[in-house]
């Protein structure tokens, strides 16, 4: 790296360890560049500053997106004690921890259809609360129970949520399923265990089974089991994403999948729906986890996702505004994402 874009990378704060990756060759993939890092800062500077005095990120479904802002903000390397986010990341835990009930389940304590985030969000904040725990460890104080126990609480609550065939729904009630809820449900067990905390292999097998048995022949991925409604790129990545924590790949609805996946990323399949922040979410982490297999994935795949990111940002604000939530969603989703070759939170390191 030439000097002044030492001193540039330096000025946005680019770890040093990172700086050597913020290359400017344009004949190989570059995972950090200083573009990716300049729309970093400006998405956490948004997130930050339009954090409510209560701690939570978003104007609905408060739960779910305060968790994806919070891991955002650790992503960055801060954590509520250290760093130039701690301040806006114990305003994150507040809130949550305000939020988690006394048998375990993390709600606003409002009905989903009024704004209230449901599993979706139970699950983004048990993966939130486990990642800030994989950090911190106990070293917070946090009232009457530690980040710890909180996490154990809400992996019972999933534990105990699982439908029959495998998948979970809307509420934490044992009966139904989806298949995005379903992701977000394992994704938060893979994130506990990754922690320490105990979780019951066999509900973490049904949740892959369940995934895998809601799988096309065309390797999309249905809105849930038995249903016919066409997959969308969203729930592909999801789906995939699901494969890739567990390091699972050689199923045969895995490899179509994969294939899918990057079709629809290439533009040669209509991604379908819009939930594309959803997608990119776990699409990001499939290719970067996925690259060991094929490392097309991410040095094609990831490209494609951040290269869209970049461009749907708001360069005045720093918020990704078109997502359908004033911001929140997308803007919490697009710096995670962008942040993965950063590889501080422990479900993206190598």
């Amino acid at each position: 790296m030439k000097r002044r874009q030492f001193l540039k990378a330096a000025a946005l704060g680019v770890p040093a360890h990172l700086m050597a990756r913020a290359q400017d060759d344009p004949g190989s993939f570059r995972e950090i560049t200083l573009e990716q890092v300049q729309s970093i800062r400006m998405g956490l500077d948004w997130l930050a500053a339009n954090q409510y005095s209560s701690g939570a990120v978003g104007s609905t479904c408060q739960v779910a997106f305060t968790s994806l802002a919070g891991l955002a903000f650790l992503a960055s390397n801060s954590t509520p004690v250290r760093g130039p986010h701690a301040k806006v990341l114990r305003g994150c835990l507040k809130f949550i921890l305000r939020c988690s009930s006394k048998d375990g389940y993390i709600n606003e304590v409002s009905d989903r259809g009024i704004g209230g985030s449901g599993m979706h969000g139970h699950g983004y904040a048990t993966w939130f609360l486990a990642e800030l725990y994989g950090m911190c460890g106990d070293r917070l104080d946090v009232g009457d129970a530690s980040v710890k126990e909180r996490i154990q609480k809400a992996v019972r609550v999933i534990e105990q949520s699982q439908d029959p065939v495998g998948g979970w729904i809307y509420e934490p009630q044992g009966y139904g399923h989806e298949g995005s809820v379903t992701v977000t449900q394992v994704q938060a067990l893979r994130a506990a265990r990754n922690v320490g905390v105990a979780v019951d292999k066999k509900v973490i097998d049904k949740g892959i089974e369940y995934i895998r048995k809601s799988s096309y022949p065309d390797g999309t991925i249905a809105y849930s089991l038995g249903s016919y409604r066409a997959g969308t790129y969203a729930l592909t990545a999801a789906g995939m994403c699901v494969f890739a924590m567990y390091g699972q790949y050689e199923a045969q609805e895995v490899k179509r999948g994969m294939s899918a996946m990057m079709e629809f990323l290439r533009g040669e399949r209509y991604r379908g729906g819009r939930h594309e922040y959803y997608g990119h979410l776990y699409g990001g982490q499939v290719c970067f986890m996925a690259r060991a297999k094929d490392p097309a994935f991410w040095s094609r795949g990831y490209s494609i996702i951040r290269n869209e990111l970049l461009n749907s940002q708001d360069k005045s604000t720093g918020c990704w505004a078109n997502d359908g939530y004033g911001g929140a969603l997308g803007t919490a989703c697009a710096t995670l994402v962008l942040q993965i070759p950063y590889r501080y939170l422990s479900i993206f390191q190598d």
